[in-house]
């Protein structure tokens, strides 16, 4: 099954993203409808095992749900605010003025990416391949599995080169391969790739203890849309410790953030130890022949 969801992620968007660029490509470059192409396949790999998705409980819509996202939403915040405070602190960051247009849309792009991203990401890397990882190599190894693949995914992207070149019904092959050339590139070594897999790490644990996901929700979204304003907002300063990196996402102290975060969240949301066997059953068990 896993297979099959791997060769139609990439076969599948190998053929639908031309498909897009024809009917959307007087609006959208190339590129970027081979990276819609991407999601849109893996959407379609994943509700092709309809029968094994646990959406209900993923998902469930209780009194529980709205509380888990605005706890993960709170989590997001301070986090977010300890990490720009942190690289702000130690010089690595300074304010970019940018005009009031250009913010505007900086807003709103982050807005609609922190409702949409986490609903389909948490769906298929924590829901769905956490989840078959799991069943196939045990929690931990799923569990890690997992937060690799989604790392890697951030790194599969179709260069803008692309956009320069002719489309026929056949480029999606280069284009898909191109992508895989790139997410195979060493990226995931880079501090980013480190602080995507920490941020994997830090949601699939959660998924792990709780077995739910709106508080992976709140938390995702938050981070989405704080980062992407924060680093919307500034651009690295002229002079910095070379050890700092290159951007919030790329620094490694906000990869000390997150290992904190990660280690508080798992000592928090502990598994709930397993019900005492009731005294009535107990007896029927002793007296039974």
């Amino acid at each position: 099954m896993l297979l099959r969801f791997f060769l139609t992620l990439f076969l599948g968007a190998m053929v639908v993203g031309p498909l897009l660029y024809l009917v959307l490509g007087k609006w959208v470059v190339f590129h970027k409808l081979m990276d819609r192409a991407l999601l849109v396949c893996a959407l379609a790999a994943m509700a092709s095992t309809w029968s094994r998705l646990r959406l209900d409980e993923w998902w469930p819509w209780d009194r529980r749900a709205i509380g888990q996202v605005l706890l993960g939403l709170f989590i997001a915040f301070i986090s977010v605010q300890t990490i720009i405070g942190v690289d702000v602190g130690f010089g690595g960051l300074v304010w970019a003025g940018i005009a009031t247009k250009e913010c505007a849309k900086l807003i709103a792009t982050a807005v609609i990416a922190a409702i949409l991203v986490p609903l389909t990401e948490e769906t298929i890397f924590r829901g769905f391949l956490q989840t078959e990882f799991t069943r196939r190599i045990g929690a931990l190894g799923g569990w890690i599995l997992a937060a690799l693949v989604f790392a890697l995914s951030h790194f599969l992207k179709v260069p803008a080169s692309f956009d320069h070149i002719p489309v026929h019904w056949w480029s999606g092959v280069p284009a898909v391969g191109a992508a895989v050339k790139f997410m195979c590139s060493g990226g995931i070594f880079s501090g980013q790739g480190l602080n995507y897999f920490l941020i994997g790490l830090i949601l699939g644990g959660i998924f792990w203890r709780t077995g739910m996901l709106w508080l992976n929700y709140g938390l995702h979204a938050g981070w989405i849309l704080g980062l992407q304003l924060a680093s919307g907002l500034t651009h690295p300063a002229p002079v910095r410790s070379i050890w700092i990196g290159g951007d919030l996402l790329s620094s490694p102290l906000t990869s000390l953030v997150m290992v904190l975060l990660g280690f508080w969240l798992w000592l928090f949301f502990r598994r709930p130890p397993p019900e005492p066997e009731s005294p009535a059953s107990s007896g029927a068990g002793a007296n039974a022949p």
